[in-house]
Formats: structure tokens, sequence, C-alpha cells
């Protein structure tokens, strides 16, 4: 296990590359993050503004934010 380093939070690096894989394609979390130093939360929101996905304007919003 590891600990991010914006959130502070555990997370294990080998299941954090399998959700970034299947969400943006194998391999990319290694890309931006080569040193796995980053959670999955931390890295969806670093890496979205690339892809459109909008995670860090949700994140920006607030809970408060209706995506309809």
């Amino acid at each position: 296990m590891k600990i991010c380093s914006m959130c502070g939070a555990e997370f294990d690096p080998g299941s954090v590359k399998r959700r970034i894989g299947r969400m943006y394609g194998p391999g990319t979390y290694s890309d931006y993050f080569p040193d796995e130093e980053v959670c999955a939360s931390c890295a969806i929101i670093e890496m979205s503004p690339d892809y459109g996905s909008g995670e860090d304007q949700i994140e920006d919003m607030g809970s408060g934010w209706d995506p309809d």
C-alpha cells in the first residue's frame, strides 16, 4: 500500500492502474504518474481535463451541481 501524495489516502497501486486502465486505456496511469504516487480519485481529477470527462468540473462545483 502507498500513500497518495495529493490527499494522503492509502491506496493499492495495482487496483488504481486497473481502474484507470478501464476508464482511459491500459498504461494511462503509468504515463501520467510513473512513480505511482497518486490514488485513483486524485488521478481521475487530474486526468479528466485531458479526456474531457468533466470530473474536474464536478469536483470544483461541489455537491450542489446537477449534471442533467
